[in-house]
């Protein structure tokens, strides 16, 4: 699941602020017209007109007082107002840089109240789903969101799986299954393709693609290509298949994370190369870049996004995490500007080709070790939109 998504001011509109509901809170909110692109007419967009003045990057944002005041390259920058939650703090944002949005994704640091959270580049909530009771046990280690182009939000649910919600919280489709792990993408032909790794044994599928009732349209299996190389492999199953990506050439994408390995697959099933090599340790959500190139996040000590070059697979460019207290990396997605936004467990980060820090957003509470950092630390983040 990749992490950008651009969106045309008419569809920001209904997402700028929560909806109603007892699992959504309401955003204080003030009103600026902004003129739509392709729209005749001015629309009604919920935000808050933030002066240009200068903030260094680095520089403490104190967003539970007065918000800050950012630095913009011509005009006004144009923010969704949210709510604070005192868990986070954005530590960094210098807006010149950053490529301006919200940012979705999951957050479990509250024990028993797993939920998803869009928000804005204060790190102020402007929308929230707490999950139900039926829901909020199947969020280990790491469940996977990404905010539709219709506007509905797809979730995976990890020996759980795929749910599909509108902004109110109702379920508008699903794909139950205990073997879905971390990661599913909705295809631009309407079907739903998913990773299956979770506990998964050799012979089982790891790859699927279903169509909107649900119905198998493609699969694939690691078993042809590595039964004998990894016969013996057992860490919450025998592949842990983690990330799947469908490529424009109709390829796909396919993260082992048990192997060590990231491998594309042609339609008829049939490895068409294979990427392994030392430091590429329990790699997580691979993407593919316009030339070709693979981001990944590794867990070789210490934890870093790297940039493999095409078809030679050295690096080519990576951004290290020194802060053991930040592990695990679990997602890295180059954004539209050519920088990279990064996840790791108590920190989010956007940073420049020359490893410059745009944005940094903390979760400023918590102190975990290993295993509670995957089953309660940030897992992957998209950046939704470009801010008007």
């Amino acid at each position: 699941m990749k992490g950008l998504l651009i969106l045309p001011i008419a569809l920001i509109v209904m997402y700028s602020g929560c909806l109603g509901g007892s699992q959504f809170k309401e955003t204080p909110s003030t009103t600026l017209k902004v003129l739509a692109s392709n729209a005749t007419t001015a629309i009604q967009l919920t935000t808050t007109s933030i002066p240009s003045t200068t903030l260094p990057v680095a520089t403490l944002l104190s967003v539970s007082t007065t918000k800050a005041h950012v630095t913009t390259t011509s005009t006004t920058l144009r923010v969704p107002e949210g709510i604070i939650d005192p868990d986070f703090e954005v530590v960094a944002y210098d807006s010149a840089l950053a490529w301006n949005g919200t940012n979705i994704l999951s957050d479990n640091h509250v024990e028993g109240r797993p939920r998803i959270v869009e928000l804005n580049m204060y790190g102020e909530i402007i929308w929230e789903y707490v999950l139900p009771s039926e829901f909020k046990d199947y969020t280990n280690p790491g469940f996977d969101v990404e905010l539709l182009p219709s506007g509905t939000i797809l979730f995976v649910l990890p020996r759980k799986g795929v749910y599909e919600i509108d902004r109110q919280g109702s379920v508008v489709w699903s794909f139950p299954d205990t073997m879905v792990s971390h990661d599913a993408d909705r295809l631009a032909n309407g079907n739903t393709l998913i990773a299956f790794g979770s506990n998964d044994r050799p012979g089982d599928l790891n790859v699927r693609e279903v169509d909107p009732r649900g119905k198998l349209v493609w699969s694939w299996s690691a078993k042809n290509e590595f039964y004998d190389q990894f016969k013996g492999m057992n860490i919450e199953g025998w592949t842990h298949t983690n990330a799947v990506e469908r490529l424009s050439n109709g390829n796909t994408l396919v993260s082992l994370r048990n192997f060590d390995t990231i491998v594309e697959v042609n339609p008829d099933g049939g490895v068409v190369q294979k990427i392994a090599m030392d430091g590429m340790d329990n790699n997580h959500d691979p993407e593919q870049l316009g030339n070709g190139n693979i981001l990944y996040a590794t867990h070789a000590k210490p934890q870093r996004a790297v940039e493999l070059e095409n078809g030679t697979w050295r690096e080519v460019w990576n951004y290290t995490v020194k802060r053991q207290m930040a592990w695990p990396l679990r997602d890295a997605d180059r954004l539209p500007n050519g920088n990279t936004l990064i996840t790791g467990s108590t920190v989010i980060l956007e940073v420049t080709r020359n490893w410059t820090i745009a944005w940094q957003l903390n979760l400023k509470t918590q102190a975990f070790d290993m295993k509670e950092a995957s089953q309660f630390g940030f897992y992957k983040t998209q950046r939704a939109w470009q801010t008007p």
